[in-house]
């Protein structure tokens, strides 16, 4: 009995130790993901979302994968974003993020720019971390 119980004990500081290893991975790809937008990086979008990925645009509309992928690559405009906080919960398999940003889109010789809350849900799927859905919130626009 005492040998499962200091078993056990040596054991609890790994779960918490791979918690933070996920939310580590996590940010990185959250990291990612906003600094493809202004490379245009579809390559890098096509590793961070799954195949099922399905977000929701602050005026209500859907993309899934490929529009999102053909968002990104879109050569009608370019969208500069930096994140100013984020944060990640992580639940087993599952892991919520919620982050703010500031962005500006050039389009067509005019740039706007404005904020952003965004909350992307990660599932970790044969030990890969990808996103399967967000949703946007628009802060405000300049």
């Amino acid at each position: 009995m005492t040998r499962l119980i200091l078993t056990l004990f040596l054991c609890i500081p790994f779960v918490g130790f791979a918690q933070q290893t996920d939310s580590a991975i996590v940010s990185q790809l959250n990291r990612d993901w906003i600094a493809s937008y202004a490379k245009r990086d579809t390559a890098t979008m096509q590793r961070i979302l799954a195949n099922d990925f399905l977000q929701i645009s602050p005026i209500g509309t859907k993309f899934d994968l490929a529009g999102t992928i053909r968002n990104v690559g879109s050569q009608e405009m370019t969208t500069i974003a930096a994140i100013d906080s984020s944060s990640v919960r992580v639940f087993g398999n599952s892991a919520l993020i919620v982050s703010y940003t500031h962005f500006s889109i050039s389009s067509k010789g005019q740039t706007t720019n404005g904020r952003n809350c965004y909350s992307d849900l990660y599932i970790k799927r044969n030990g890969v971390w990808q996103a399967v859905s967000g949703h946007v919130t628009l802060l405000g626009m300049k």
